[in-house]
């Protein structure tokens, strides 16, 4: 681990300590730097603005409750992902039950950097924002048709940056089941970004 990321694990550390210790506002050091990240994740996760900042609200307040049994051995935001991620999924599951309902009545092996998908809050590029808008919208589309466990993995890797190990300590899965459901979720994404978007925009 980096000297940078040995500070930052520190920073954390002493902020939850301070927080266990009566200091509610130390807490805001972990909200300030996680906020962004987790936000864009449970976007991807849900597709819904409204429903990505409710739920990330929801998970940090959840993680602020039970701080007391965060275990030190893991990052704060791999702890903080899985519980957005139990969130999320319950979420979609309980959205595909509605959905269902509704229905009746009407009739890779190696731990490569992770490539980017693209970012609907991104805007560095105001004169690209019409084209990366309408690629965000395919690219989310295509996301919310993958089963919920590949479009975890996918998510986590790609939107949230964590490692297969921090995806496996989130989801709570093997390894090797992180691999195979990002190499069946990579798989499924390319072939529906690949039907959907206009040929030069394939690359």
């Amino acid at each position: 681990m980096s000297s940078r990321a040995d500070d930052r694990l520190q920073d954390e550390h002493a902020a939850i300590d301070r927080v266990l210790g009566g200091d509610r506002n130390a807490y805001a050091l972990l909200v300030e730097r996680y906020n962004g990240p987790l936000y864009r994740y449970l976007l991807r996760m849900v597709g819904r603005t409204d429903e990505a900042e409710d739920l990330a609200q929801e998970a940090f307040l959840r993680a602020y409750l039970s701080l007391a049994s965060y275990d030190a051995g893991y990052r704060f935001s791999t702890w903080l992902f899985r519980i957005g991620t139990n969130l999320a999924l319950n979420r979609i599951k309980a959205e595909s039950k509605v959905v269902s309902l509704e229905g009746l009545h009407k009739g890779g092996e190696r731990d490569e950097p992770p490539s980017e998908l693209s970012d609907p809050s991104d805007e560095s590029r105001p004169d690209l924002a019409a084209e990366r808008a309408e690629l965000s919208e395919v690219v989310q589309r295509c996301l919310q048709e993958l089963p919920p466990d590949y479009r975890t993995v996918v998510t986590l890797r790609h939107i949230a940056d964590l490692s297969y190990a921090e995806i496996s300590d989130s989801v709570g899965v093997p390894l090797n089941t992180v691999r195979s459901r990002l190499h069946r979720g990579r798989e499924r994404l390319g072939e529906c970004l690949e039907a959907r978007l206009p040929k030069e925009d394939r690359r």
